[in-house]
């Protein structure tokens, strides 16, 4: 399993100041090592040796394992984007994680974890297949636009959102489809981003479009059904909740052409 240096050095910084030392005290304890040592660690040009390892890790309330590769949650996680162009659900997640232990699969085996995964792949069981959830297509001649349908619903496969995807910001746009059966609908109605059901219908394809769930942010265009005014909300994901957290969007981080679209559409029905 390959280590992510800059994860690791992250990791024993913030083991090294949650517990309130300087680099040269924390050096100490350390076998002894010197700052500059501990100040290389904490940039990741290299990594401590193993028994340095197993103190640090013994400071920090973790193990050697996590503080290389990730929570299990984490591992889990990358391996299924990574390998299987996968994100299930936090709910979901827990589940498996569960099911490992039970089976005693240790999740930072990587071959034998990656044969597990794909032999649960291979029975149909790791996703809720039969639920819709969104799929998205990118708008030929643009790089970041796409469209988005609900895959496995038989009762609309049209689009339903157009959705500006921002890689590098981790933040997908969401803006009701113009043509949409149920345009009005998805106009007025907020979705319900603490709900693991409707949190997977709009995630779960985020890792083919290079989008990390734990680090991202949707913003939905919609209108106010009362005034008929414009409503845009972003949503955070939190990872200790695992849910998504509704707030106020600041201004440079709208997506223009999306608010316009909108600004339209409110003329129209205040008409």
């Amino acid at each position: 399993m390959k280590v992510d240096q800059q994860r690791v050095a992250k990791k024993i910084r913030e083991i090294r100041t949650d517990l309130g030392y300087s680099m040269a005290q924390f050096g100490e304890l350390i076998s002894n090592s010197p700052k500059t040592t501990v100040n290389n660690w904490e940039r990741g040009i290299n990594l401590p040796k193993e028994d340095k390892l197993k103190k640090i890790a013994l400071l920090g309330k973790t193990t050697v394992e996590e503080l290389l590769y990730g929570s299990p949650e984490e591992v889990l996680t990358n391996l299924l984007k990574d390998h299987f162009q996968l994100q299930v659900n936090p709910a979901f997640l827990q589940q498996m994680l569960a099911f490992l232990k039970q089976q005693k699969v240790d999740v930072y085996d990587e071959m034998t974890i990656m044969e597990f995964l794909q032999g649960i792949m291979d029975s149909g069981m790791l996703v809720e297949r039969n639920d819709p959830y969104l799929t998205y297509s990118k708008v030929e001649g643009t790089d970041s636009l796409y469209t988005a349908a609900a895959a496995n619903d038989p009762m609309d496969s049209s689009p339903r959102y157009y959705a500006h995807v921002d890689v590098k910001n981790n933040r997908v746009h969401l803006l009701p489809y113009t043509f949409a059966k149920r345009q009005k609908y998805l106009y007025h109605n907020f979705p319900d981003l603490t709900n693991q059901v409707t949190i997977d219908f709009f995630t779960r394809a985020f890792p083919l479009l290079g989008i990390d769930l734990e680090k991202s942010i949707i913003v939905y265009y919609g209108i106010e059904r009362r005034r008929e005014s414009l409503n845009i909300v972003e949503y955070r994901y939190e990872r200790q909740s695992c849910v998504f957290e509704a707030g106020e969007i600041a201004l440079g981080e709208v997506f223009s052409p999306f608010k316009a679209e909108v600004m339209k559409i409110t003329l129209y029905l205040n008409n």
